[in-house]
């Protein structure tokens, strides 16, 4: 850097120090992109995205306005008063001056990111310790870059802008247009005229390419186009800055001159572009501490466990939307079985287009496009991407391939008005159900009025949420069957449910009347659990959080009991609690006597609420509902390695209840951004007092 663009970076840095516009811009930038953090940090409850993607999605759609405020006057105002002949009257190139400025803008830009980054960091400290505690700092950093490499072009444009015009109100339109307006519009214009529209196209590529570079996901084509795009607009500006020395005999020509080289820069910058994207290169690098992908317990039990060679062909486009996270996946779980000593796994890619040989195999052999074939000998599972693949799906595919156990039907009672799981309604189970078939189960209805023995192949069955009471020989039936070693999921949604309390009485478990009003709570109507025993069920799902709508309660009957022979005693053993109150109980009687069907212990789970896995509950993912009925299932059914851990680790949980939500929005939306407004407001004031 000479010494003319060091001048130049501390004047522009000067005069961006001294303007109240600066105040506007950081105030307006940590308002807007503090608002957007604290609603991104709700809807990715529950989910798989990393706290520093979250952060890096929440700020991208706002940079571009930050760096239009900050750099929109910097060349018009130069040229409304005049000054800028007094800059070219010196004996320095204008691409100096052009750079200087640029360095300017760029650092008070970069600067904005740092200060938002670092009260992000602190509040949540303040309202999520728990969540700050699982994570690295420098995980934040690919994603601070990222922005930082996004701002560089915008700057860039602004400043082009800035020098086309004197009029700094024409010019912050100009800019504004150029950076945030004409982007997205023509975005949406696409996405409007897409017949698949967002779910085809995925998210917006400026911002696909932030999050990507957070999670380390970098291409090679995605910095150069940015790097070129950025030359590009310093270029320009350049230009229009030395169009200022034009004036008198012959400026035109030259100007039409100027002009002609602009368009050949934009033609050999899209030539440019255009080459890099073909000879594209993407890293898959881990960064630090936030954004690695671990996996769950259960999934590297799983992994240690089988034996053998896996191949996972990933049977679509390259350009796919949803291509780089897959592959991310894919490998991440190749180096895990590769890391914990078990199952080798081969990672295949199969686009439609350019692999049409192994395109035509997979299709014979009834693959469809875009989905996961996962192959062990002459055993196939298929995973479509359309249901969303994740670690989850994966290790069921795993499971169902290698480690095929004998009872796998779940059977659902019916005709009392429970929840189906054929049901695709708000409030039927239909995902859930369809989890269980990725984990290997089958779903079918049971009529226990049938004098029919209920049969074999059942792992347990499930009663979710009956309004209507079943009959004494139903009853019966089902405590005959209780008794030779069934098991069974309840979900109550009152203390009635159906005429069990009576026969759960039986089994150590008494429903409390009342459900529970109060307490920790996101919508107001629903109760946030967070405090789960020590159980297999319930242990690993510590650090998550359960969703209820006004559960019930269970406290033991006078059935369980600590004394007896182990066959005959009942145990009661509580899963989870609100302040202290039971919201989902276990009983089970003859717990270690064995896992041979003549002496199968049974097994009882009840929980408070008889919606906690409908389909509009399980939508938002904003919760741990799936992963707890999951682990019940399994726990029910005996499959140890799948009950030790049924929740990721790489599930993003912030632990803020309703009222902790609010106080981060203000906090970070509006008390924030004034003091920040304030203070710089009053050491501009300040300095044009004490020039």
């Amino acid at each position: 850097m000479t010494s003319a663009m060091k001048i130049m970076w501390a004047r522009t840095l000067g005069i961006l120090r001294s303007s109240y516009t600066t105040a506007f811009a950081y105030a307006g930038f940590l308002a807007g992109a503090g608002a957007l953090f604290a609603f991104a940090l709700e809807a990715a409850e529950g989910g798989t995205e990393s706290l520093a993607v979250v952060w890096t999605s929440s700020a991208a759609p706002v940079v571009p306005l930050l760096a239009a405020v900050l750099s929109m006057d910097l060349w018009s105002e130069e040229l409304r008063t005049g000054r800028i002949s007094m800059l070219l009257s010196t004996p320095v190139r204008e691409r100096e001056l052009v750079i200087g400025k640029f360095m300017g803008a760029w650092t008070a830009t970069v600067f904005g990111l740092v200060i938002f980054l670092a009260t992000s960091i602190g509040f949540m400290a303040a309202f999520a310790p728990a969540l700050l505690s699982r994570v690295s700092v420098l995980g934040f950093v690919p994603g601070l870059l990222a922005l930082a490499l996004q701002s560089a072009l915008w700057c860039a444009v602004s400043l082009a802008a800035s020098a086309a015009t004197k009029s700094v109100a024409v010019s912050g339109l100009l800019s504004v247009s150029l950076t945030t307006l004409l982007p997205r519009g023509i975005w949406l214009a696409i996405l409007a005229w897409s017949p698949t529209g967002r779910q085809e196209l995925g998210a917006m590529p400026i911002d696909a390419n932030a999050t990507d570079m957070a999670c380390g996901l970098v291409s090679s084509a995605t910095v150069l186009t940015y790097l070129g795009l950025t030359l590009f607009a310093l270029f320009v500006n350049s230009k229009l800055v030395a169009c200022a020395r034009l004036v008198g005999r012959g400026a035109r020509q030259l100007r039409m001159s100027t002009a002609f080289t602009i368009v050949a820069a934009a033609v050999l910058a899209a030539s440019s572009i255009t080459l890099v994207h073909r000879l594209d290169a993407k890293l898959d690098i881990p960064v630090g501490g936030t954004e690695r992908k671990t996996f769950s317990a259960r999934t590297r039990n799983i992994l240690s466990e089988v034996r053998g060679e896996l191949v996972i062909s990933a049977f679509m486009s390259r350009k796919d939307p949803h291509f780089r996270q897959t592959a991310h996946l894919l490998r991440s779980l190749s180096r895990e079985a590769e890391s914990v000593g078990g199952v080798r796994i081969q990672v295949r890619y199969v686009d439609p287009v350019w692999d049409i040989g192994s395109a035509e195999r997979l299709v014979r052999e009834g693959a469809s496009r875009d989905s996961l074939v996962f192959e062990r000998g002459r055993l196939k599972a298929y995973l479509p991407l359309s249901e969303g693949i994740d670690e989850r799906k994966c290790t069921s595919a795993i499971v169902r391939l290698c480690m095929p156990p004998q009872r796998r039907t779940v059977y659902w009672t019916h005709g009392h008005g429970e929840s189906s799981f054929d049901e695709y309604g708000d409030f039927g189970m239909s995902d859930i159900a369809r989890e269980l078939v990725g984990d290997g189960y089958r779903n079918l209805p049971i009529d226990l009025s049938d004098k029919d023995q209920i049969p074999s192949d059942c792992a347990l069955i499930v009663m979710a949420g009956a309004t209507h009471d079943f009959s004494r020989a139903e009853l019966g039936r089902l405590d005959s069957y209780l008794k030779t070693g069934g098991r069974l999921l309840l979900l109550m949604g009152s203390s009635e449910s159906g005429g069990m309390t009576s026969l759960l009485s039986t089994w150590g478990i008494k429903p409390s009347p009342l459900p529970i009003s109060d307490g920790p709570t996101i919508t107001g109507t629903d109760i946030v659990i967070s405090d789960f025993a020590e159980h297999p069920v319930s242990a690993p799902l510590r650090g998550s959080q359960v969703i209820l709508e006004r559960p019930i309660t269970f406290t033991p009957s006078a059935a369980a009991s600590e004394s007896g022979t182990a066959v005959d005693r009942i145990g009661y053993s509580e899963l989870a609690l609100s302040q202290g109150r039971c919201v989902a109980a276990v009983a089970e009687r003859g717990a270690g006597t064995g896992e041979d069907v003549a002496l199968r212990p049974t097994r009882i789970i009840t929980v408070g609420d008889d919606t906690f896995v409908a389909n509009a509950q399980l939508e938002s993912r904003a919760n741990a509902n799936r992963d707890f009925f999951l682990n019940c299932v399994a726990y029910l059914s005996g499959s140890a390695a799948v009950a030790e851990d049924g929740t990721r680790t790489d599930r993003l949980v912030t632990g803020l209840d309703r009222d902790g939500r609010g106080r981060l929005l203000v906090f970070s939306s509006a008390i924030l951004p004034a003091a920040v407004f304030v203070l710089l407001a009053l050491l501009i004031a300040s300095g044009r007092r004490n020039p």
